[in-house]
Formats: C-alpha cells, sequence, structure tokens
C-alpha cells in the first residue's frame, strides 16, 4: 500500500529529473500532499484498478520546477492536484482518456496527447468539487507547434 494513494507514494509525485539536474527543490508543500491523496482516491486508485499498474511521468511540481520546464503559471501541478500517466502496458493515450469519461471519474481536465507530443495524459481533479470535466486533445498542427482541441470521449 502507497503512502498517498492505495498504489502510488509521494516519491512518484515528486521525482523530476529538471529539478535534480537543476538542483531544485521539488518538495510539496502539506496542502499539495492533500489534494495529491484526493487525486489519488478519487481518480488515479480507481484507473489503477480498472486498467492496471500507471506510471506517473510527472505529479507535483514546485513553482520553480514548474517555471523551469516551462510550465503553464496556473498549472494545477503546483498545488498538486494534477499528474500525467501513462499505463505500463498498453498505454494508449485515448484510450485511457476515453476509460477515465466511461468511468465517470470526478476529473477537472484531461489532455490525451498524440503519440508525437508525449503519448501520455494529463489528468487532473479539482479538490474544491469545482469539476470542469474539460477533455482536450493535444495533437501537432502542420506548423509544428502543439496545438490543442475539444475532444469527445469515446467517439
Amino acid at each position: 500500500m502507497g503512502d498517498v494513494g492505495r498504489y502510488f507514494n509521494l516519491s512518484e509525485f515528486t521525482r523530476s529529473s529538471s529539478a535534480t539536474r537543476l538542483g531544485l527543490d521539488n518538495t510539496p508543500p502539506d496542502s499539495a500532499i492533500i489534494n495529491i491523496r484526493e487525486l489519488c482516491s478519487t481518480v488515479l486508485d480507481p484507473l489503477r484498478v480498472e486498467m492496471g499498474p500507471i506510471n506517473i511521468t510527472s505529479g507535483y511540481r514546485s513553482p520553480e520546477v514548474n517555471a523551469s520546464i516551462g510550465g503553464s503559471s496556473t498549472s494545477q501541478h503546483v498545488q498538486g492536484e494534477a499528474a500525467d500517466i501513462v499505463l505500463v502496458i498498453d498505454h494508449d493515450a485515448r484510450r485511457v482518456a476515453d476509460a477515465i469519461a466511461l468511468m465517470d471519474l470526478p476529473v477537472d481536465q484531461v489532455i490525451w496527447y498524440q503519440p508525437e507530443t508525449g503519448g501520455h495524459v494529463h489528468v487532473s481533479h479539482d479538490p474544491g468539487g469545482r469539476e470542469r470535466r474539460q477533455f482536450l486533445e493535444c495533437y501537432r498542427a502542420a506548423d509544428g507547434a502543439k496545438r490543442y482541441r475539444s475532444y469527445s470521449p469515446g467517439l
């Protein structure tokens, strides 16, 4: 059993090659740990039961780590409310996003990234219960830039 969820440890959320490389502290405050626990219990643990083992590729980011990677200044990662994930086996990102919608998990935002933009899924939860249930797809435009568009799961 993990320390922030049934299947997850805090170290999975704080591991950051950017923080290590740049010598930045990526220790979350207590408020972020509370949010990480809720993200696990309401979204990630149920998804793990349904789909199998999950790797967290990016979890909590301190403001300094977030800035160092060019993250949004309003990123939910900084609050411990978001994680980027891939399934250990058969991690088709669109399939994961569809499953999250079909399971009716309490998500604020789900972004599935096409393989050429990372092939992972960003999932967030608003601990205040103000879930937007926003589903987006990230793709590479003809000019090479990453773009986002609304996505209807399961269609």
